[in-house]
């Protein structure tokens, strides 16, 4: 029972996120969502920092996570191609099902610091798979840079339009422009 009403504080709390400024949003307002008093969200969060502190780090590990996978399955010699294939579907699946989420902190009232963190985790991912698993990739640090311009820019226009495209069909186009760059 208690497990639900935390799930519901944090479901709330993200249907809040798209509507207003996460500055606006009060314990007050997340509790009258969730139907909760407000000693149940004391029984799981701080305040509203650690709530949202909560929600965002849930997500940015699990997307650390699907890097590391990454990582390792061409470390274990599976083809590149297929692996960036099958990250960048995952990724995309992931970030649809979580669309309300992205949407809000990405597009609606972005959050900068919390975008940079997925820029960087991506980024240090990025360059451990070239300076381990590739030698003919000259300037890797501008490879990364550009490619992951690019990558971040398809994506972030995709949530924006309400993530119409299917995944399939956009990891396709962003596994294309990554093997274009290569050559």
């Amino acid at each position: 029972m208690k497990q639900k009403a935390k799930h519901k504080i944090i479901h709330n709390t993200i249907t809040l996120l798209e509507e207003y400024p996460f500055e606006s949003i009060t314990i007050k307002m997340i509790c009258a969502y969730s139907q909760v008093n407000r000693s149940t969200f004391y029984d799981y969060f701080l305040d509203k920092y650690d709530l949202l502190h909560s929600i965002q780090n849930y997500h940015l590990q699990k997307y650390k996570r699907l890097l590391n996978a990454l990582y390792y399955s061409v470390a274990k010699g599976k083809s590149n191609q297929d692996c960036i294939f099958q990250f960048f579907k995952i990724v995309l699946r992931y970030i649809k099902r979580n669309l309300r989420f992205f949407h809000a902190i990405l597009i609606k009232f972005p959050n900068r610091s919390l975008f940079q963190e997925y820029i960087a985790a991506t980024r240090e991912t990025y360059e451990l798979i070239l300076d381990n698993y590739s030698n003919h990739i000259i300037n890797k640090k501008h490879f990364v840079t550009y490619s992951l311009g690019g990558q971040m820019g398809v994506i972030y226009f995709w949530i924006r339009e309400g993530c119409q495209e299917p995944y399939e069909q956009l990891a396709q186009i962003l596994l294309a422009n990554t093997v274009k760059l290569q050559r």
